[in-house]
């Protein structure tokens, strides 16, 4: 069988670069998903997009669909026969399905028809697939057009449709398919397409480059070029340069320069007004950032002289307002600042960023002495307290991705300490490693996930506007990488006392517990040894290093016959809360000789713990095993004598929360 191609190509007016990734993998998904539907068989589709059209190249198609064996239900076998003869049923039912008797199959005590369907021609179904997989897509801001009875991702300007050399009669957003598509907008001409196999390098040759990774390495390629020849360095940002590709068919470089009196600014400053307002790049000179910039332009013809000044009166014009902006800043001091913070609202329930600082000092001091802190408190407290001063500067209103780094050389200029700086800048680091960072960035996530718990903004299904489950993420890594054993619960207990709303930590333990749980998941603990640990979460520090401790020695069978035997006394005692036993009324050796190992084997795992050896506390838990097996074997818990049944239930009970420290072993897959 011959084989064939189809293009879909959809022009738009210019849609923006966050909606092209979701829209390419829409595309090659639909597109799968249809053609199976449809029972096409194909090898291979690809998908293009760019800032103005997007496309679906099929290859290998059949001729026609795939054959099709139908089966459709008629009357009973006792209905449709009399004395082995038709009857007028069966007869009523072939007829209505154009069908005879030699197409009937009798299965389960009916008629059934069975018939092979011959498949539509693949031109025939394609205009139906293309409609198909159009009005499947979904965009998260869709505009209306025309009358508004249209409704897609930006108004349709052209539709191309095509099966080998044919253009297929497909009408969509009130469009008629043609094999004509649009060259680079800068020519302002339409080519044809003969067929799909020459879409690509038609195009390449009206200088459209339909391929993404083609215009990322062209970008690259000039960059590197630029540096060749300019004997510079160009900060090569990836993110940058897959954004320009999103929003340029044919990316043209472009070299050009900004006054050098700008360089007396902060590096970051001239960083962050080129590179994120301006989608240029950076270049650097001996270490150091030079007057360079390198931009691209969309325009593959005409005069570049205007377009590299056009760049370069923006830039000039830009950090003039940087410049402006600093310069008021560095004459102020940090009072003035966190002044202004009392004018300026965290979040409406939650009072103002002055009050949110406030509360992050005491936190911080909170955490100091419980970590035992106490000889980094001075530090601690005056980074705490100047945590958030640059939110009220001149530059960062202007430049907010520069919160944090501009509070760090705010703070430099003004004699503050390294230390102190770096963790002004560190605290939104989503891994902060210094201590001083650490801790009022633990301090700020703590008390924005409370406030916003407490106001009602609990994180459900995809939604999380104050990215609450990641803060709860950094706040388990913090606590792992710095060892801090904290209970969490107190913690948070604290922050509800210093907001002005009724709060209680009862509101956090699922949302933490359920953190907990992602946290060492996405970390590498086994997803049953992070259940059996997950009750853990108010002490994080004890639970990471128990599941660890678990996850060493999980699948030994020494350790899976004590969670076998850990079961049996966890299972027995779950209904059970007095842990009130009295050694004197054992009757049975059993019990005794677990009295004695059970003391011994607690002072030992408290020792342990004590210096959170979670290894050495576990073998000695190992070493209970043999006599709670010997206990179960010799002596009948419930007996009905009710103070030897009470009294065997609450020292049952002691054992269950002696294993407990360290992890609800009855949730373990047990291995055999």
């Amino acid at each position: 069988m011959s084989r064939h191609m189809a293009l879909l190509e959809i022009g738009v007016e210019e849609m923006p670069a966050s909606e092209i990734e979701n829209l390419l993998q829409q595309l090659s998904s639909l597109s799968q998903q249809k053609l199976k539907e449809e029972r096409l068989t194909f090898s291979n589709i690809r998908c293009y997009a760019t800032n103005r059209r997007f496309a679906i190249i099929i290859e290998d198609l059949a001729e026609k669909q795939e054959k099709v064996l139908v089966q459709k239900r008629g009357p009973s076998e006792s209905v449709a026969y009399s004395q082995g003869q038709p009857t007028q049923a069966l007869i009523g039912f072939l007829k209505a399905n154009n069908a005879t008797e030699k197409d009937v199959l009798i299965k389960d005590g009916y008629v059934y028809l069975c018939k092979e369907i011959e498949g539509q021609s693949t031109e025939a179904i394609l205009p139906k697939i293309f409609k198909d997989i159009l009005s499947n897509l979904n965009f998260s801001k869709p505009m209306r057009w025309g009358d508004g009875s249209f409704e897609f991702v930006r108004p349709v300007k052209w539709v191309v449709a095509l099966y080998d050399e044919k253009v297929l009669p497909l009408q969509i957003f009130g469009k008629t398919a043609s094999n004509a598509t649009r060259a680079h907008p800068y020519f302002d001409r339409f080519v044809q397409i003969t067929h799909p196999a020459d879409y690509v390098n038609l195009l390449r040759e009206n200088f459209v480059l339909v391929d993404e990774n083609e215009r990322i390495e062209k970008i690259k390629q000039q960059i590197e070029e630029i540096e060749r020849t300019h004997q510079l360095t160009c900060d090569k940002d990836e993110a940058l340069i897959k954004e320009i590709s999103k929003i340029a068919e044919y990316p043209i470089a472009i070299v050009g320069q900004f006054d050098e009196k700008y360089l007396s600014l902060p590096e970051e400053l001239i960083t962050v007004t080129i590179k994120h307002h301006l989608r240029a790049f950076t270049t650097y000179k001996d270490g150091k950032i030079s007057s360079i910039f390198v931009a691209f332009a969309d325009r593959p013809g005409g005069n570049m002289t205007k377009v590299v000044e056009g760049y370069k009166n923006v830039v000039n014009a830009r950090l003039e307002d940087a410049r402006y902006y600093f310069e008021i800043d560095i004459k102020k001091d940090f009072e003035y600042f966190n002044n202004k913070l009392k004018g300026m609202v965290f979040q409406k329930e939650l009072g103002t960023l002055y009050d949110k600082v406030e509360r992050i000092v005491k936190l911080s001091e909170y955490i100091c002495e419980k970590v035992k802190l106490q000889h980094l408190k001075e530090p601690i407290v005056r980074a705490a307290k100047l945590s958030k001063f640059d939110i009220a500067s001149h530059v960062v209103f202007e430049f907010p991705e520069l919160q944090g780094t501009m509070g760090r050389i705010y703070a430099l200029m003004k004699g503050e300490s390294k230390e102190i700086a770096m963790a002004i800048e560190e605290q939104y680091s989503l891994r902060p490693k210094t201590t001083i960072a650490g801790v009022i960035g633990l301090a700020d996530r703590v008390d924005t996930i409370v406030g916003n718990i407490c106001i009602g903004n609990i994180p459900s299904g995809s939604k999380d506007p104050f990215g609450l489950r990641s803060k709860a993420e950094t706040i388990y890594w913090l606590i792992e990488f710095n060892r801090w054993d904290l209970n969490l619960k107190d913690l948070l207990n604290y922050s509800c006392e210093l907001l002005s709303i009724s709060c209680t930590s009862n509101s956090f333990e699922e949302f933490f517990s359920l953190r907990f749980y992602s946290y060492m998941v996405n970390n590498g603990v086994r997803y049953d040894v992070a259940r059996a640990v997950n009750h853990l979460w108010t002490t994080p520090l004890r639970g990471i290093l128990a599941a660890n401790a678990i996850m060493n020695i999980v699948d030994r069978k020494d350790f899976t016959d004590l969670a076998i035997a850990f079961e049996r006394v966890h299972n027995i005692t779950k209904n059970h809360t007095s842990r009130h036993y009295d050694g004197a009324l054992f009757t049975e050796d059993a019990e005794r000789e677990l009295l004695n190992n059970f003391l011994k084997a607690k002072s030992e795992v408290t020792k342990f713990l004590e210096k959170l050896d979670y290894d050495k506390a576990l073998q000695s838990l190992i070493a209970l095993k043999p006599y709670i097996d010997k206990y179960f074997d010799d002596v009948f818990v419930m007996v009905d004598r009710e103070d030897i049944r009470q009294n065997r239930l609450g020292f049952l009970k002691n054992i269950d929360d002696l294993f407990m420290l360290l992890g609800d072993l009855s949730q373990l897959v047990k291995t055999q």
